[in-house]
């Protein structure tokens, strides 16, 4: 089975800003629009990205991008088959807790009232 993406975070960058963030391989960086410089903690490759061209990470650390103009970039994460697995699973867990809290809470119970015209 093929590994699925998802996109994570789409980010506006102002021209000069720089965003650092942890990268783990599989993981992708795509450009909008604008131009991104693009480097890795442990790779000796850095990347100057333009519109419609995007890049594997490689290592696993820290990343840095940054934009060298106004640019919008995504951010996509891989999500294999374990990821799938592992985010069904997730779900079924909180639906099955859900559901057994559900049936077995314990009834509620009103409070008793008294009337003053009642004795």
């Amino acid at each position: 089975m093929k590994d699925e993406s998802t996109v994570f975070k789409t980010l506006d960058l102002p021209g000069g800003s720089v965003v650092p963030f942890p990268s783990l391989p599989g993981e992708r960086v795509r450009v909008l629009y604008g131009r991104i410089w693009l480097t890795e903690e442990g790779s000796l490759r850095d990347a100057v990205l333009a519109p419609g061209e995007e890049v594997a990470l490689g290592t696993r650390g820290l990343a840095v991008i940054e934009a060298l103009g106004p640019a919008r970039i995504e951010l996509f994460k891989s999500i294999g088959l374990a990821g799938v697995v592992l985010n069904a699973t997730r779900r079924l867990t909180r639906s099955l807790t859900a559901w057994w809290a559900r049936q077995f809470a314990a009834p509620t119970t009103r409070s008793s009232t008294s009337y003053a015209g009642s004795r």
